[in-house]
Order: structure tokens, then C-alpha cells, then sequence
């Protein structure tokens, strides 16, 4: 985290978007799904089937999914419980608040969502497969990859035209991101997508992860995983040649990596020519999934 930040500030800015009801929605299926699986709770198929049903968008979106390429066999399922099965209990998580993700913002942003939103979702996949080749949770990362520029829209329908002049600062380079935004909000995306991962109660590894993937060495050791991993899946994204409406790698780094990416590689013991071959699975997953 930028030691000029103030934690203040970003509480200040959720507690009035949460005033004029401009948050994003996350829906009480969500709510209930996340808590039963952080309490360790024995979830059988019948449970999930009763909480995602309580929210017909999340339903009709997993049917979509495995109606897609990855998933179908062929056969049309229209039935929640088949679609739950086929995807599987443990992906269910991930799908449903990837599908939400698409969906939850009320406001539109001075940038491109389109971008944004692709870039989300592309991160997410890449985290997962990052993941599961370093065995780390694959859950959590999905989460991470998922949630960790919700700041940025936080910021930027908190105020259109500052966000503005945060984008004219940054000059369209993600490493100069956090510091323009600091410079114009006294905070920046990271903090604010923590904190509002914070009210929504997501594990602890998720809302480190996403709150240090800028300045993952300066995570407390026992989350620099996460924040390293979360890192990896945003910079990955931006390999692929995918910018996210509002920053991206320049064209030098993209030739030659640069250090903070060496670094978070070597925290790992990961090659680049790995990493890049990862990054490429994941998107190709993502796309066959509709994604």
C-alpha cells in the first residue's frame, strides 16, 4: 500500500456511494454462498441449488455457461441442478460471481466498461490458472483477479471528471496508476477495492491480495502469495495485448519485462516463457466459457 494514503478517505467515499445506493449489487444468494463456505460448512448439491435459485440473473447465467463450448455435451440443459452438476460444486462459486461481476454496476464510468469488465474477467481466469500450477487456492485467486480494480470504477463514479484527470496523469501507463490517483483522491483503486471486498466479507487472502497487487513485497508475509499471484494475473492480461479502458503496458515493457515483474516471477520460481504459455490457456478457457 502508498504510505500516502489515507484509509480514511476511501471509507469516506464507499460510505457515500453506499448513501445514494451507487455500490455495486451483490446479491444475498452471494452473501450466503460465501459465508457457508467460509464457515466450513458441509454444502450439498440441493443447498447450492437453493441459494443460487433465490437470484433468477445467477441461475439463468450458470444455464448460459454450460451451454457454452467447455461445457456442453451436446444436449441443451435447461435445468438449474444439471447445470450445477456439470459445471461442478467447487467452480460454482467462481462462475457465479464472475456472472454477477458483468452485471452489478448501476453507473456508468468516463471509460470504456467493455474493456474494463473484459479485462476482469480475463485477469480472474489467469489467476486461476496461475494457481493451480503453483498450488495456491484456486478459488481465492479467481476472486482476487476478479475483484481487484473495483476501485477503479468506485473512484471513478465517485467523481467523473477527477478520474478524468487521474487517466490525463497516468498517461495511459498502469504503473503510474496508483500514484495519480493518490494524487488526485488522496487513495487509490487498491485500498478502495479492499475495502469494499472488506464489507462484503470476503477471506482475508482475497482482500490482501487485492489490496497490495501493486506493491506485493510490501504485503505481510503471509499474503505476499496472494498479492504476487494477483499481480501476475493483471500484468498477464495486459501481455496478452488486452488493456483495460484505462491504462496498459508500454510498449517497452511488453519487449523487455519489466523489474516488479522479474520479481513477482522470481517469488515464484516461475519462467516467463511458462507464464506467458499460462496466460494463453487461461484466456483460451475464458473464451470457450463465453467469458
Amino acid at each position: 500500500m502508498s504510505a500516502t494514503a489515507n484509509p480514511n478517505v476511501s471509507r469516506a467515499i464507499i460510505e457515500r456511494l453506499k448513501a445514494l445506493d451507487d455500490l455495486p449489487h451483490f446479491p444475498d444468494a452471494l452473501v450466503k454462498l460465501e459465508r457457508a463456505i467460509s464457515s466450513d460448512e458441509a454444502l450439498e448439491l440441493k443447498d447450492i441449488v437453493q441459494l443460487i435459485a433465490q437470484d433468477p440473473r445467477l441461475a439463468a447465467g450458470l444455464i448460459g455457461v454450460v451451454n457454452t463450448a467447455k461445457y456442453s455435451t451436446g444436449v441443451p440443459i435447461a435445468d438449474l441442478s444439471e447445470a450445477i452438476v456439470r459445471v461442478g460444486i467447487k467452480d460454482v462459486r467462481v462462475m457465479a460471481h464472475a456472472i454477477n461481476y458483468k452485471s452489478s454496476f448501476k453507473s456508468k464510468p468516463p471509460f470504456s466498461e467493455k474493456h474494463f469488465m473484459k479485462h476482469a474477467m480475463l485477469s480472474a481466469f489467469v489467476a486461476q490458472k496461475l494457481a493451480k500450477n503453483l498450488h495456491i487456492d484456486t478459488g481465492e485467486a479467481f476472486l482476487s483477479g476478479l475483484m481487484r480494480d473495483i476501485g477503479i470504477y468506485l473512484l471513478a463514479i465517485e467523481d467523473r471528471e477527477k478520474y478524468l484527470e487521474v487517466i490525463r496523469l497516468a498517461d495511459y501507463q498502469i504503473d503510474k496508476l496508483p500514484q495519480s490517483e493518490n494524487k488526485v483522491f488522496g487513495t487509490y483503486h487498491a485500498l478502495m477495492s479492499a475495502r469494499l471486498l472488506q464489507q462484503w466479507k470476503f477471506p482475508k487472502g482475497v482482500i490482501m491480495g487485492v489490496a497490495f497487487h501493486h506493491t506485493p513485497s510490501k504485503a505481510e508475509p503471509a499474503f505476499q502469495a496472494n498479492a504476487y499471484l494477483t499481480f501476475l494475473s493483471e500484468q498477464g492480461v495486459f501481455r496478452a495485448g488486452y488493456e483495460n479502458g484505462i491504462a496498459d503496458l508500454t510498449d517497452e515493457e511488453r519487449e523487455a519485462p519489466s523489474e516488479a515483474l522479474l520479481n513477482a516471477l522470481e517469488y515464484f520460481g516461475l519462467a516467463i516463457e511458462s507464464y506467458d504459455e499460462l496466460i494463453h490457456e487461461a484466456i483460451d478457457e475464458a473464451q470457450s466459457m463465453g467469458m
